[in-house]
């Protein structure tokens, strides 16, 4: 393989993450990925192939991301709630490496996975059961009470996404309030961890539980 291939199709999928995000599938132009790309169509068809192909291809490379981390958090080990606490601030690191990821797919959640191949969903029912195994597991041990495992993934998954993508806002909302402030990156997940395993409610001695 020539040496530049792999380049060159990088640099094609960051181009079309981009205009994904920015457009939508339905609004997304080849053309205008090529020529963000510095690429023509025809360089672009034979690296990729067409707007679907395309589209799969960043979508894979997405959740190839995501697995990998979570994969690599999990394997170290400890309790549920240290694993849990790593898999959200590993999975809001990510998404922080992948900014257009978290609008395309809100985008996607908006209109039923209009777009979305079966492979994506196969990815995201195996993090899915990555999520409740550990979760399982937690109530298992004693250390988290049982809850909706599929909600609980929402929950998480959703905050994440949503933090994530309005995060660009913060520099708007900062002129009109200088003290509101938006978490980034491990911020951003060690809020939502500490948010998902402590709430917001004192617990006070003598209360029911």
């Amino acid at each position: 393989m020539n040496e530049r291939q792999p380049q060159t199709r990088q640099k094609i999928l960051d181009a079309a993450s981009s205009v994904f995000a920015d457009e939508g599938f339905a609004g997304a132009r080849v053309d205008v990925i090529a020529h963000r790309a510095g690429v023509n169509k025809a360089m672009l068809y034979y690296h990729i192939g067409n707007k679907q192909a395309l589209y799969a291809a960043v979508l894979s490379r997405n959740f190839d991301r995501i697995e990998e981390e979570l994969n690599r958090t999990l394997v170290m080990g400890g309790s549920a709630r240290e694993q849990l606490q790593a898999l959200i601030t590993g999975m809001a690191r990510t998404l922080e490496s992948l900014p257009d990821h978290p609008r395309i797919m809100l985008r996607e959640f908006a209109s039923g996975g209009m777009y979305l191949q079966p492979e994506v969903f196969e990815r995201m029912a195996r993090l899915l059961g990555t999520v409740r195994d550990l979760l399982t597991d937690g109530v298992r041990r004693g250390e988290f009470r049982a809850t909706d495992t599929v909600m609980t993934h929402l929950v998480l998954v959703g905050a994440s996404l949503f933090l994530s993508a309005v995060a660009p806002l913060r520099k708007q909302v900062s002129t009109i309030d200088p003290g509101i402030e938006f978490p980034q990156g491990a911020d951003l997940g060690e809020f939502v961890a500490d948010l998902l395993l402590h709430g917001i409610a004192i617990e006070r001695i003598g209360e029911s539980t």
